[in-house]
């Protein structure tokens, strides 16, 4: 079974994204990978391919810390892809470590939501050319209802004597999905529609690849009781396909499907514009 769904899913190579692309090529969609690695994109979408029997998967490497290249790939898939139905905005990492971005941003923030908030932007008129509204699903996390956005410390020119918590700046990017995820739905009320969703606490390697032994410690004793990526990746899935929400949009989901009220502060519009004026300022150089 084909679908005429042209669907664009980052970090879909390992975690809640493989998970996710294993689930939307078994649908018949025409799937694009988005991978920081080639090798490993290659070796995924060739198993995505033998696993499925859909032919319809492709690649796209780039790096969402890297603004150059998110930029240059936009462009290369605008060509390719005039239309895009669905952008699944999956790709995360997790560090307890201080990091910087190659344009100074600080890594968390740069990788979970600015290279995403930019990816977007420029996709907006592929998007648009869909046959329905185009649909945009950021994964965010129930941590971002802990969560606060301060300005001063998301570059590394204003950051001076940062004492870092890498859990803080996780629910920090977090919040900024959700507040992007209203604005975006605001902004464009007629060309497409923005959703938010909360996966569960998923059985991933997210913990694993840049945190402290201890860290690594205890998120190994919880995973066993955690969600496995299978059902993690349940709600992307019906967000990308379900006609039920083909109107939706603005709105945040749990790991069950279900509308659900996010924090306080991911509600608060002025919040939200002062983030997307923010962003906009920070890849102006992109948007020309």
């Amino acid at each position: 079974m084909r679908s005429e769904k042209t669907i664009l899913l980052t970090g879909g190579t390992d975690g809640i994204g493989l998970a996710t692309a294993k689930r939307l090529v078994k649908k018949g969609v025409k799937l694009v990978l988005a991978s920081r690695d080639r090798v490993k994109g290659e070796q995924t979408v060739e198993q995505l391919r033998r696993e499925s029997g859909n032919d319809q998967i492709s690649l796209i490497v780039f790096d969402l810390s890297d603004l150059d290249s998110v930029s240059q790939a936009a462009e290369e898939l605008l060509t390719e892809y005039p239309k895009i139905d669905v952008l699944i905005n999956n790709a995360g990492t997790y560090t307890d470590q201080l990091y910087w971005t190659k344009q100074g941003y600080e890594w968390q923030f740069g990788v979970n939501y600015l290279g995403h908030y930019l990816l977007t932007r420029l996709l907006v008129p592929a998007l648009c050319c869909s046959r329905e509204r185009g649909r945009v699903i950021n994964v965010s996390s129930d941590a971002h209802r802990k969560a606060k956005i301060n300005f001063d410390k998301l570059h590394q020119s204003t950051a001076d004597d940062y004492h870092y918590r890498g859990m803080q700046a996780y629910a920090s990017s977090k919040l900024a999905n959700v507040l992007f995820t209203t604005e975006l739905a605001r902004r464009f009320p007629q060309e497409l529609t923005a959703n938010a969703l909360h996966p569960g606490v998923v059985a991933t390697r997210l913990a694993n690849k840049s945190s402290k032994d201890m860290v690594q410690f205890i998120w190994n004793l919880y995973k066993p009781f955690a969600l496995k990526p299978m059902r993690g990746a349940s709600t992307s899935v019906y967000l990308a396909l379900s006609p039920e929400v083909r109107e939706v949009s603005g709105r945040y989901f749990d790991k069950s499907q279900c509308l659900r009220k996010p924090s306080a502060k991911a509600r608060d519009q002025h919040l939200a514009a002062k983030l997307w004026t923010y962003s906009e300022q920070a890849v102006e150089g992109y948007l020309v």
